[in-house]
C-alpha cells in the first residue's frame, strides 16, 4: 500500500477541485453556447415562418384579385350585351311607337 503524506493529499484535493472547476466552467460555456444557438435558430424559424405567411397571404390576395377581375369582366360583358339588346329592341320599336303616337294625336 502507498501512503500519501498530508501535503500530498491536500495537493491531490486541490488538483481535483481545480479540475472540477474547469469542467464546470467548460460546461457552463457550452450551455451558454447551446442556448444562444437555440435562440438564434428559433428567431430564424419565426422570421422564416413570418415571411412564408406573408408570401402565402399575398399569393392568396393576388389570386382573389385575379378571380374578382375576371368576374367583373364577365359581368361587364354581360351588361354590355344586355344594353345592346335593349337598344336594338328599342330601335326596332321606335318607328312603330312614333307612328302610334302620331295616329293617336291625329285622331283627336
Amino acid at each position: 500500500m502507498v501512503y500519501l503524506g498530508m501535503k500530498d493529499v491536500l495537493q491531490k484535493i486541490k488538483e481535483a477541485e481545480q479540475s472540477a472547476e474547469k469542467r464546470l466552467s467548460s460546461a457552463q460555456t457550452e450551455s451558454s453556447k447551446i442556448t444562444a444557438d437555440a435562440r438564434r435558430e428559433a428567431a430564424a424559424l419565426v422570421t422564416s415562418a413570418t415571411e412564408d405567411s406573408v408570401a402565402e397571404t399575398q399569393a392568396t390576395l393576388d389570386d382573389a384579385r385575379s378571380k374578382a377581375g375576371k368576374e367583373a369582366d364577365s359581368v361587364l360583358k354581360e351588361g354590355a350585351s344586355t344594353i345592346e339588346s335593349i337598344e336594338s329592341s328599342a330601335s326596332s320599336r321606335k318607328e312603330k311607337a312614333v307612328k302610334n303616337l302620331l295616329d293617336a294625336v291625329s285622331s283627336q
